[in-house]
């Protein structure tokens, strides 16, 4: 027998009232064993009350004592002792995108206070059957088959009732289908409830009262019309599904529209707003508003996080007696990847989508979007939004990532204002996880400031620039954070102190006029955000700081100016159809306006852009054409075998920063495209594509030391190292130990990058690259670098997603010393092995190049074209004019009925 301390006693709870039906005394089981058996006063009905809830105190003997309380369910049986009478029902199905299969939508339904007597049951048709549903006789469920159209449709049936001998008790159903688009769910709004299950959200009969009332969806849909200031039948709550049983929490689903749909954040934002109010007014407890997998932290994922929408073709019925709704089946899971940075999945048309009617078009070698005018982004978003010091934008909030990397460039007259703010909007609920984590972006007396919080401490961190940034030019700032560490970088760092001298002492880097570095208070390690991103100013219920336990808040003055280029871990944010706004525009007129003053940038903007400030404008010349106005095309070249180009530059290239932009198209995996180096050959950097996949690399020989004594080393090649300088990156980074020094742009065998080395004495080569898409299509491309100390960027194709890379850390050496006479080449480097025979290394073959530009400025390319005011092309061998195909349909005979299709070095039977 156990000890008298292990034993346990079990008694009700005081404050459970079942003085009439339960004895209060609870007997113990045999020899204190752990159990207890609780017995009745009376016998039950079911048609009373169908179940009771039970709080049982358990209580040992200990000392002190311990106890808990615990539910016992008891659920009251039922027999068929009342008859049925006549019955009527209403079925709501949304059918998405017209193709749910077929699919159970709900029961024939007869008034009968007996709800466990379905054996004694048998369900006919009236008539003959529906030829759009089926009736099984056995359980009353109805079908709807595959294919049935939008519209009501009245089912009449009969039931029979063995027990009480019942034959042709009627029962009438009313089936409404709606389809409903795949824009409305990926468009949806979503709330979880607690204390409900999905059925007592949709019943409107009362079982306890015996009487109709109006469902709480119906409730729920006439407030959020209310609030949305639109026609009630513009809303549709289409997806209700039970998360969880005991105790019950449920997911609800909603869409609305007036001409397109309204976007997540607005609908979330709204009801987050009018919390409390939704909840009286209808009758539920909302704990979440926008569900949210990732929200609470360590919960779902141990690191990065990302919510990932399931759309199942396969229906969600909810049967409630006289209501049903058969919803679309919509899964929040949760991803534990940064989505923004894994690319595992194939792009298409369906999960990378144009935005602003942008046309998606799709091929076997790649995926482009056709964008209207004025939609410049890479899938055609609007890249800048204007303010006017009294409003605020609202787009979605920040995903969460272990490591991130948020970036936007500002213009602004104004000394202050909220550049960005993203985090709780309205007072925490008392009973709810309170999440307080927030990130804030600011000018201050035209300084930066930055607050954020991981929800146990807010670090501030402010950079005193030399000059104040409300001057009217374009600014961008860039903050990266992961679990511990902070940095904000203003303009790159160009305004930093850098001594380099050549005698080999260390260089000097003196960042404080550009970039601030701090570490988050512990224990808290990520930022996790449900509430709408907020551009340009706040939309914030007054509430006390206090309350989410901040140290420091945001000034929060509306910024006057504009923003543009808002990325978030390489996602470029679509800034033209906000959730919500006030006093916003998309666009930024106030640089358009000067760009309108000028007949030279007034008319660029046809193969052009106006790239203006607050104080002048300039035209930039899109890919392909140059001129004054943007009104020539440029002339390709082909490189063949042994062909290359030099260069004598007729401008000083910049120490600090390098930009290298250019088209290419090949079909071939390996070749240079271009380099600059210094005298010496000892400082360079590689634009390269290896394995038919674009590459930048640098080295970095403090950096590298480790490595070499790693084990994974020793399969590498001889004079090869393994450095990954981006933590997403899936693929080891292979650095060539160059001796000679050159910056330059090459096809080679692994992927396409750039790479550079900015150490006259030593080689410390870093790298970038692009591992995740294939550039060996044929189709032209453009590659874009930038870089400026030891940080670069490398972009493909505008840049987001896959075609962005970047290592921004101001270490080591900053200089580029570039040679005009000798350190620029384009197609491969040559080098003389006698007096009339050459080498090309790393020869680019059998492709084209096209509008190279250094540092912004257009280098000619022979033999359309031998020299620009910026450059002479001095040396060229083995080049032709334009970028012709290799005929490659001349010797092929595709099978009737299909024809030869060039696709430039290459073929199709089409």
């Amino acid at each position: 027998m156990p000890s008298k301390a292990h034993q346990e006693y079990y008694f009700l709870d005081d404050g459970a009232i079942f003085g009439d039906v339960l004895n209060n005394g609870l007997s113990e089981g045999a020899n204190g064993d752990g159990m207890a058996i609780v017995s009745s006063l009376r016998s039950f009905d079911r048609e009373q009350q169908k179940e009771y809830l039970i709080p049982i105190v358990i209580k040992d003997h200990g000392n002190p004592a311990m106890s808990g309380t615990s539910t016992l369910t008891v659920v009251i049986g039922d027999v068929n002792d009342n008859k049925m009478q006549p019955g009527s029902k209403e079925i709501f199905v949304y059918n998405y995108q017209g193709q749910a299969p077929e699919t159970e939508i709900g029961r024939v339904y007869v008034y009968d206070l007996d709800d466990w007597d379905l054996p004694d049951k048998k369900f006919y048709w009236e008539t003959t059957e529906h030829p759009r549903f089926k009736l099984n006789e056995d359980t009353g469920m109805i079908s709807m088959k595959h294919g049935t159209r939008d519209g009501k449709y009245h089912l009449r049936f009969k039931v029979y009732d063995r027990k009480h001998t019942q034959t042709d008790v009627p029962a009438n159903v009313t089936v409404t289908v709606k389809e409903i688009p795949h824009e409305a769910v990926v468009n949806s709004g979503s709330v979880r409830i607690a204390g409900i299950t999905d059925e007592d959200f949709i019943r409107i009969w009362d079982y306890k009262t015996q009487s109709l009332s109006r469902s709480k969806a119906d409730k729920f849909k006439d407030k959020i019309a209310d609030l949305l200031n639109t026609e009630r039948d513009n809303v549709d709550v289409f997806s209700v599904q039970l998360r969880r049983k005991h105790p019950p929490l449920t997911d609800v689903r909603f869409a609305a529209h007036s001409s397109p749909y309204y976007k997540p954040v607005r609908l979330n934002g709204i009801v987050l707003m009018h919390r409390e109010e939704i909840e009286k007014d209808v009758g539920i407890n909302i704990t979440m508003v926008g569900i949210d997998e990732c929200l609470y932290e360590n919960q779902m994922c141990e690191g990065s996080c990302t919510n990932t929408l399931d759309i199942s073709a396969l229906p969600y019925m909810v049967n409630a007696n006289k209501t049903s709704l058969v919803g679309v089946r919509v899964d929040v899971l949760a991803e534990c990847t940064c989505g923004a940075r894994n690319f595992s999945k194939e792009e298409n048309c369906r999960n990378t989508p144009c935005y602003n009617g942008g046309r998606c078009i799709e091929t076997r070698y790649s995926l482009t979007c056709s964008c209207p005018a004025g939609y410049n982004g890479p899938r055609c978003q609007q890249t800048s939004r204007s303010f006017r010091g009294n409003g605020w934008a609202w787009y979605p909030a920040l995903e969460m990532c272990d490591k991130s990397h948020l970036h936007f460039e500002f213009a602004t007259r104004k000394a202050d204002g909220l550049l960005l703010y993203n985090g709780p909007i309205v007072p925490p609920e008392a009973d709810e996880v309170m999440v307080s984590d927030y990130i804030a972006v600011e000018l201050e007396r035209g300084y930066p400031r930055l607050l954020l919080d991981f929800g146990s401490g807010t670090l501030e961190l402010r950079v005193k620039t030399k000059k104040t940034l409300d001057d009217g030019e374009w600014h961008r700032i860039d903050i990266f954070w992961d679990t511990e560490n902070v940095r904000m970088v203003v303009d790159y760092c160009k305004s930093a102190e850098i001594s380099e001298l050549e005698d080999g002492t260390p260089p000097e880097f003196d960042d404080t006029s550009c970039q601030a570095q701090g570490t988050i208070p512990p224990f808290n390690e990520y930022l996790n955000v449900n509430a709408p991103l907020q551009l340009g100013g706040l939309y914030v219920e007054q509430f006390d700081p206090t309350h989410y336990h901040w140290q420091y808040m945001p000034v929060g003055k509306a910024f006057d100016g504009c923003i543009r280029n808002l990325f978030h871990n390489s996602k470029l944010y679509d800034l033209a159809h906000p959730g919500l706004s006030r006093n916003s525009v998309a666009g930024c007129p106030q640089t358009e306006e000067m760009c309108g003053k000028s007949d030279a940038t007034s008319r660029c903007w046809e193969h052009g852009t106006c790239v203006g400030s607050f104080n002048e404008a300039k035209c930039q010349c899109k890919p392909g054409w140059t001129g004054p106005a943007c009104t020539l095309a440029t002339i390709p070249t082909s490189f063949k075998p042994q062909s290359y180009v030099k260069y004598a530059l007729s401008f000083e290239p910049d120490r600090f920063s390098t930009q290298v932009q250019l088209r290419f198209r090949t079909r071939e995996e390996h070749g240079e495209l271009f380099r600059v180096s210094d005298q010496h050959n000892r400082e360079y950097g590689i634009l390269e594509i290896k394995d038919s996949r674009l590459y930048f690399r640098r080295s970095v020989m403090e950096k590298l030391s480790s490595w070499f004594t790693d084990k994974t080393m020793q399969s590498r090649p001889k004079h090869a190292s393994c450095l990954d300088t981006k933590h997403s990156a899936s693929l080891p980074l292979f650095i060539n130990l160059y001796t000679s020094g050159d910056i330059y742009a090459q096809i080679a065998s692994y992927v396409f990058s750039f790479r550079y080395n900015l150490n006259s004495l030593r080689t410390e080569e870093k790298d970038i690259w692009l591992s995740a898409v294939t550039v060996d299509d044929g189709q032209w491309h453009v590659a874009r670098v930038s870089r400026y100390g030891s940080a670069a960027t490398l972009e493909l194709d505008g840049g987001e997603g896959r075609r962005y890379n970047e290592t921004f850390d101001f270490a080591g050496h900053q200089w580029l010393l570039v040679d005009k006479q000798e350190g620029v080449y384009a197609g491969g480097k040559a080098e003389y092995t006698g007096v009339r025979t050459f080498e090309v290394y790393a020869d680019y073959q059998k492709g084209c190049l096209d509008d190279i530009r250094l540092e912004g400025k257009h280098l000619p390319l022979p033999p359309a074209m031998n020299g620009t005011q910026w450059g002479q092309a001095t040396m060229a061998r083995n080049l032709e004019r334009n970028c012709p195909s290799n005929k490659p349909c001349a010797n092929v005979i595709c099978p009737e009925p299909f024809e030869c299709m060039d696709l430039w070095n290459d073929y199709e039977c089409t």
